[in-house]
């Protein structure tokens, strides 16, 4: 005689099953929804760091003296500092509403050190300088001028008159913000253009002529502004960060109307920046949705020494 399962024991084992797949599907969708989550963290902190280390990486080589707090599309006066532009060391946490932008002057640290000796040596033999010209020895202009060349898409050129370079003289008085075209356009008067003389080391003035030349100077083709910008859906809370660069305030250019803009970052909830004993800090968080209904967000603060 054969035995068989009984009605029962069939029942009890169907209900076993069920519970053993309920648990199951309930670990799956668990594990799911984990990879979803761990995956939209690693994607979110991961941009928040490699847009937050290129800052740090362009701040680092920025001209003592000309980095501010700006509101953007304002217009930039002497008489307006405190309201729509601040010196960033200045700025206090009630402006951070209106001041999203930062702009300053960075120096030419690519073709600086783009050789196995630096391109352009950062010393001027004032003592043989004239009003019109100085030799800066151990420098290679010619190599200065290829790489500034690639890197502002051949705008900039150091062997015409225009569109030049421009040095700054490490001279106390000159790390005025109002003098290197930032905020009054007039008045450019502590940053000089300069073209390439009769020999490779001899940088020619193109501009005003500077009544000092001192040893020490810095080569600067551009100036850089970082501009959250509100885009759709308008009125989330989230901006798009931008970085505009190859663009000159000595030349009356304005990063807005001038400069080459390259998107950093999308959804940026949080871009503040302080300055403190000349230490630069800032904080960058960006959200990425995962759902309709719920968001992740990184953030990386940076300190910049120099």
């Amino acid at each position: 005689m054969k035995k068989a399962f009984s009605l029962i024991e069939v029942i009890f084992v169907l209900v076993i099953l069920g519970i053993v797949a309920s648990i199951s599907s309930q670990i799956i969708i668990q594990v799911y929804e984990s990879y979803i989550l761990q995956n939209a963290l690693y994607r979110t902190t991961t941009k928040t760091e490699l847009v937050a280390n290129q800052i740090v990486n362009r701040l680092t080589y920025s001209i003592p003296g000309t980095t501010i707090a700006k509101e953007p599309n304002k217009i930039y006066t002497p008489s307006s500092m405190g309201t729509n532009w601040v010196m960033l060391e200045d700025i206090d946490a009630s402006q951070h509403q209106n001041l999203i932008a930062l702009e300053w002057i960075g120096y030419d640290n690519d073709s600086f050190s783009a050789g196995a000796t630096p391109y352009w040596s950062g010393v001027a033999n004032y003592e043989t300088a004239t009003n019109s010209s100085f030799i800066t020895p151990a420098s290679q202009l010619s190599e200065v001028n290829k790489t500034i060349s690639n890197l502002s898409n051949k705008k900039i050129d150091l062997d015409i008159s225009s569109n030049n370079p421009a040095v700054l003289f490490m001279n106390s008085d000159n790390y005025d913000v109002q003098c290197m075209g930032l905020i009054k356009e007039t008045n450019t008067s502590c940053i000089f253009p300069v073209k390439i003389g009769n020999s490779d080391d001899n940088l020619t003035f193109t501009g005003d002529k500077p009544t000092i030349v001192t040893e020490r100077y810095k080569l600067a083709w551009s100036a850089y502004a970082l501009v959250p910008i509100d885009e759709a859906p308008v009125g989330d809370g989230l901006y798009n960060l931008y970085l505009y660069y190859n663009y000159q305030p000595w030349n009356n250019e304005r990063y807005k109307d001038d400069g080459t803009a390259k998107l950093l970052l999308t959804n940026v909830s949080v871009f503040k920046f302080t300055e403190n004993g000349g230490v630069i800090q800032l904080k960058l968080c960006a959200t990425e949705q995962i759902s309709a209904e719920h968001n992740i967000s990184s953030c990386k603060e940076k300190a910049i020494i120099k």
